[in-house]
């Protein structure tokens, strides 16, 4: 195992369960100082505790205020941020036609706005640094669109094209970019998606959020762009520009549920 996270400070949002816990575990484990960051407090310094060495703090990231009391907190205990894990977010399994404005507002306020303003809020101090590593956790659902995932998916897909641009725009002052852009992942976000797959007979094959943690930390060490997992999220993302008509094809083949009755007309 290598050193090269040993002594480095990293902040993963989110952290609280799924991806951001599995991800804090790792990086503790090859030898970063980590900064916890999500709504649920008591879940934080609960894993807080097991990590030994860790900060909890509570943050809302749809909240400046909130926002600027993490990196401060974390610059003035630290004095320095190398790497922030940018994985807060939150999921609307429903049709397009059936989703309510206030829901979709809501997703897209934590997963484009808060996350890109979390960016925003460490580069403070990467600037200054000439270093660090920005890791934003999208999905594959912002490559590819998916049934009863749309408006997902439209967040995601800002958040993508957001890390693209802020990834060439950031190249010459040393800090980093990278996408990360995982399949179905067994959390407590997408076990609606799971079980309604399961009772319709099908397999959607999630990986662990462990899985991507190791995804994501290695693609930080060995310098990586973007990073897909599993690999046939690469191949899905492939096809979708190569084979549009099949792509689409395999996504409805694949939906976890059946569309909705529509409404009747009033």
């Amino acid at each position: 195992m290598s050193d090269f996270f040993k002594g480095k400070i990293a902040i993963v949002t989110g952290a609280s369960s799924g991806i951001g816990a599995a991800t804090a575990r790792l990086l503790a484990e090859r030898g970063a100082t980590v900064v916890l960051a999500a709504r649920r407090k008591d879940e934080l310094e609960n894993l807080a505790r097991e990590l030994g060495d860790a900060k909890a703090i509570a943050v809302d990231v749809t909240k400046e205020a909130d926002l600027d009391r993490l990196v401060h907190e974390t610059f003035k205990a630290y004095g320095r941020i190398d790497i922030l894990v940018n994985n807060a977010g939150v999921l609307l399994y429903k049709p397009i036609v059936d989703s309510r404005p206030e829901e979709v507002r809501g997703m897209m306020e934590v997963n484009f706005f808060g996350a890109a303003a979390c960016a925003m809020a460490v580069l403070k101090v990467m600037r200054r640094q000439r270093s660090g590593w920005i890791v934003n956790v999208s999905s594959i659902a912002g490559r590819v669109a998916f049934p009863n995932l749309g408006y997902y998916s439209a967040t995601k897909f800002a958040f993508t094209g957001f890390s693209e641009a802020l990834r060439q725009e950031l190249a010459p002052e040393g800090v980093k970019v990278m996408s990360v852009n995982p399949g179905t992942v067994r959390t407590e976000m997408t076990r609606k998606i799971m079980e309604d797959a399961e009772a319709r007979g099908k397999r959607t094959l999630p990986i662990t959020p462990e899985r991507v943690a190791r995804a994501i930390v290695n693609g930080i060490e060995s310098g990586k762009m973007e990073v897909y997992v599993p690999f046939l999220t690469y191949v899905l993302y492939c096809l979708h520009f190569l084979f549009p008509k099949f792509a689409e094809w395999l996504a409805w083949h694949f939906r976890a549920s059946d569309p909705a009755p529509p409404a009747p007309y009033p």
